[in-house]
């Protein structure tokens, strides 16, 4: 016998021994995310189960089952049988539970021979019995893994059974692996009978669309959302809406869908009720000739149409927080309260009363208001009509054309009425300006003539669309009096004066505004300090760029450049200085690149370059050149100095494993940190780290 046993000597290493085992079993821990202390807990019990088992004396018919495979049997469940079931819940496969139980073998049969070189008789029994419990030990844990998948699989049946909704399961062909009872039973056949069919098989061509999903499901690994119609036997239509779910394996590709169907033909057809219902009430208070408005016991306005806004001149946001007193003329409030108060009293009420109009300023209106409940709760709805005609007639007639005049006049833009000819029938003295056209000229002048050459046939489409539909509204270029170009928002809404039809419109001009938001979005994207391109645009370019080389095969390549010992020139001579310095670099560096290669700040002192259809070999050359020029530059500065600096940069061109840009720039940027781990002011070429300078 050896002088230590290896029941003591698995106790005495017990942590050399699991370290050992760790090694051995690392990639598949790693491969399955489990707990590596659980794990190692579990190693720990089984080891101390097999050297209490080897201490243990065998009678002879122990000894007979124990070679059999067949060990003593326990109420309480073993190390080795927890360690099976726990595998189950961290996703583990059968091959890989019995790797690491060789891994744990392998473990100890080393260390043992190791410390006990030469073999006896004793050593020999001692790893009989050691193999036999590792044995043992084994077909508990597989034992117990089968258990707990076929009682996971009994509760996950009986929980998708459970269910009214249609539940399945699917293979990578569309092919049935599982359906549940309410599957079955609508589709009048039985488990085995469905098996290998498709949806195609029991829905016919009510299923194209459902196989089209699925096959989109595979591909992007996405959950698809889709309708699917069902016939009866006895002749119901059915609607069911579908799930189309991924199952992924561990290495995240897509193995089975996983999906579900639930009956939504009451819930569709409620939903068409309602929509029905909703429509045609907002046809009919939209179509109503006046404002329309519905107010609860505050006065609080609950719904109103799209003639409330226009004569308030307030927005739905704007009315959803205000009451319908505040729309009409501060003296008038009072009355008005009475009135609606009347109404939720009595039943109805009616009302004159002043309106603050943004366009016309106070107006008369006629108000009506009758009280209804809905679900018991009482609210008063009724319309408003504009009556200051009828107050005002005599006056209105003598006036109309004076107050149209001021209002077209106040108008901030082009004012102008167009008719079915397209030529100009009103307008405001700004058009004159604008075109430096007379009234006779303009009248006599089609629209379309104003309007730049390249953007008229999208001048008369608007006119078409406009008169067709009501209303339409385009972005055009106008010929300015002094043969310039201004950009105008144009709008033009159909309206009729008897039997003639016509256009009015307003322009308004946003030539300064877009060329602001323009400004803005270059700030947006820009670096302030070297202007050019910020890390976001970079990243959206250079994207871009990326695909379409990796799209038509092109090649790419890209930089990651860094200036070496930047914070000492910092720390010398001052951020202004540091400032001066970026700014000489990114100089310096466009000079040497060509104008559609990308050159972007990514923070600090580091910078990263895009190159499109750049070789391996031209983007070094082209690095090399401007780390020669850049090592030879001196940037003047403020004070009167001058300082050099040196960068280092790291190159990569895109492979067939680069995926994406971020892979391209994560290998860049590797060889970016060995140009500078190798001593700075040098290129690296990435993966083969060539260092060449």
């Amino acid at each position: 016998m050896p002088a230590t046993s290896l029941a003591d000597f698995i106790s005495t290493n017990m942590d050399l021994i699991l370290k050992e085992w760790e090694a051995f079993a690392a990639d598949i821990l790693a491969k399955s995310q489990s707990d590596p202390e659980a794990a190692r807990d579990h190693a720990r019990g089984i080891l101390i189960n097999i050297a209490a088992d080897i201490e243990r004396e065998q009678t002879p018919q122990e000894q007979a089952e124990k070679s059999k495979g067949r060990g003593p049997s326990s109420e309480t469940p073993s190390q080795a049988g927890l360690h099976g079931a726990s595998r189950l819940s961290s996703g583990f496969n059968v091959m890989e539970e019995v790797s690491e139980f060789r891994a744990l073998r392998a473990s100890v049969l080393r260390l043992w021979n190791e410390a006990n070189p030469t073999t006896t008789q004793g050593a020999l029994s001692e790893l009989v019995r050691f193999n036999e419990a590792i044995d043992q030990a084994l077909a508990e844990s597989v034992a117990s893994y089968s258990l707990e998948k076929d009682r996971y699989a009994r509760i996950f049946d009986k929980l998708l059974s459970s269910s009214p909704d249609l539940n399945y399961i699917l293979d990578l062909e569309g092919r049935f692996i599982y359906a549940n009872k309410a599957l079955l039973k609508l589709s009048g056949v039985s488990l085995n009978e469905i098996s290998g069919k498709k949806f195609a098989d029991l829905w016919g061509m009510a299923a194209t669309e459902f196989q089209q999903h699925l096959h989109q499901a595979i591909e992007s690994r996405v959950t698809y959302r889709g309708d699917l119609p069902h016939r009866h036997p006895d002749g119901k239509e059915v609607s069911y809406e579908y799930l189309l779910v991924p199952v992924l394996d561990m290495q995240g590709q897509v193995e089975a869908i996983a999906g579900s169907a639930r009956d939504m033909t009451e819930r569709k057809r409620l939903e068409s009720d309602f929509a029905r219902e909703k429509l045609l009430s907002d046809t009919i208070i939209e179509s109503a000739p006046g404002a329309f408005f519905m107010i609860d016991q505050q006065n609080r306005l609950v719904k109103w149409n799209h003639y409330l806004c226009l004569e308030t001149g307030l927005s739905d946001d704007q009315l959803r927080s205000a009451t319908i007193l505040d729309a009409i003329h501060p003296d008038d409030r009072e009355l008005a309260a009475a009135k609606f108060l009347t109404a939720f009293a009595t039943g109805y009420a009616r009302m004159e009363v002043r309106v603050n109009t943004p366009q016309h300023g106070i107006r008369y209106f006629l108000k009506s208001a009758r009280r209804f409940h809905m679900e018991g709760v009482p609210y008063v709805a009724g319309f408003c009509f504009d009556v200051t005609n009828r107050k005002q007639s005599e006056r209105a007639l003598v006036k109309e054309k004076v107050f149209s005049d001021a209002l077209i006049e106040s108008m901030p833009g082009a004012f102008y009425v167009i008719n079915r000819e397209g030529s100009f029938f009103r307008w405001n003295n700004y058009l004159n300006r604008l075109t430096g056209l007379s009234n006779n000229a303009l009248r006599q002048q089609p629209v379309l003539l104003i309007i730049h050459k390249e953007d008229q046939p999208l001048a008369a489409q608007t006119m078409k669309n406009a008169f067709e539909n009501g209303y339409a509204q385009s972005v055009l270029r106008v010929l300015t009096h002094d043969r310039g170009v201004r950009l105008f928002f144009m709008t033009a809404r159909r309206f009729q004066v008897g039997m003639e039809t016509y256009l009015v419109g307003v322009g308004t001009d946003t030539t300064e505004w877009l060329a602001r938001m323009k400004h803005l979005e270059h700030e947006a994207w820009t670096d302030p300090l070297t202007k050019t391109a910020n890390r976001g645009h970079f990243m959206q370019m250079a994207e871009q760029e990326f695909a379409r080389c990796r799209r038509y095969g092109h090649p790419i390549s890209v930089w990651m450049l860094d200036i070496d010992h930047f914070k000492t020139v910092n720390d010398t001579y001052g951020h202004q200085s540091g400032d001066l310095v970026l700014k000489s670099l990114v100089s310096t560096s466009q000079q040497t690149l060509r104008d559609w290669d990308i050159l972007g700040r990514m923070g600090g002192e580091e910078f990263a370059v895009l190159l499109p259809e750049t070789e391996s070999q031209k983007a070094i050359q082209v690095a090399e050149r401007l780390r020669q020029t850049v090592a030879t530059t001196r940037t003047p500065l403020e004070s009167g100095q001058s300082v050099g600096i040196t960068i280092s940069i790291g190159i990569a061109t895109a492979q067939d494993e680069d995926v994406d840009l971020a892979t391209l720039l994560a290998r860049a940027d590797k060889a970016l940190y060995e140009a500078k781990r190798s001593g700075r002011d040098k290129v690296c070429l990435a993966e083969q780290h060539i260092l060449l300078h």
